[in-house]
């Protein structure tokens, strides 16, 4: 299914069902500062909601970059802006445009990047979790890699409590003379789980005749939503398409918010299909 505009194979489908063409997935490691960087700036051109908390995250790094304290002699705009450029050109590979340095630093204020952070602070794990909770990962003819003349489709969803399926049937129907065969599957590299979603009927979403596929009905969220369940309140919020930046409203501690997020996820992933 290559699109006559893009050519694109692969795709970062958003929960509102923007369909954005990559070359490659994308994905960061909380420990590599230039993916988290590149994530930052992959969230703030497509994900319009999570724009505060990547600006939290951006303000942390540049402070880090500056040493806390901009030079005397020079405007802070022009600090923040010049010392991102220097970044950026120290590196042999691409992490966002120049233009990008002058949006973080228009926005230094905001950021509270050069005094006492007053907020939470915003860990590169946050941006992932928001990437994987507003996102989900597509590509047309194999699941890791495009093969010529396969048929195949598959849909990576990584995220907890969300409910894909009436994206993901769009998707479909509108390339349904393409598709041979649909698969949904929990992304294994951002999860560490490879188990496979099922439909109404208990079947696997593994390599599902198409029609089969549009014949039938399905939901990605397994979740109890029983307003007596102690988790209510972190689900509902994830239910709704909320992310990391929605979570930190929650009136509880956020150390227990992550802990419950992950009793979600284990709790979702069991009901998941192993073929």
């Amino acid at each position: 299914m290559e699109n006559a505009m893009t050519k694109a194979t692969a795709w970062m489908i958003k929960n509102d069902g923007a369909e954005i063409p990559v070359t490659t997935h994308i994905y960061a490691d909380e420990e590599e500062f230039d993916e988290l960087l590149a994530l930052a700036y992959f969230l703030w051109e497509h994900d319009p909601g999570s724009h505060q908390i990547v600006l939290k995250y951006l303000g942390d790094w540049v402070r880090s970059i500056l040493k806390c304290q901009p030079p005397k002699n020079k405007h802070i705009w022009d600090a923040i802006d010049e010392a991102v450029k220097e970044y950026l050109s120290l590196k042999p590979y691409r992490i966002f445009p120049n233009s990008f340095a002058e949006v973080i630093a228009n926005n230094a204020v905001q950021v509270h990047c050069l005094s006492s952070n007053e907020f939470l602070p915003v860990e590169g794990i946050d941006l992932i979790d928001t990437l994987n909770q507003r996102f989900l990962r597509a590509r047309y003819g194999g699941r890791k890699n495009t093969v010529q003349g396969c048929r195949d489709m598959y849909f990576r969803p990584s995220s907890i409590g969300y409910d894909w399926f009436p994206i993901i049937r769009g998707f479909v129907e509108r390339h349904t003379d393409m598709i041979e065969t649909v698969t949904i599957v929990r992304d294994f590299e951002s999860t560490g789980c490879e188990k496979y979603y099922i439909d109404a009927k208990k079947r696997s979403y593994n390599k599902m005749p198409v029609s089969d596929f549009l014949a039938g009905s399905g939901n990605t969220n397994y979740l109890n939503k029983s307003k007596t369940d102690s988790h209510f309140n972190v689900h509902e919020v994830l239910a709704n398409g909320g992310a990391v930046q929605q979570l930190r409203f929650i009136q509880m501690d956020y150390g227990k918010v992550r802990r419950k997020i992950e009793i979600l996820k284990f709790k979702e992933e069991a009901c998941l299909a192993d073929e």
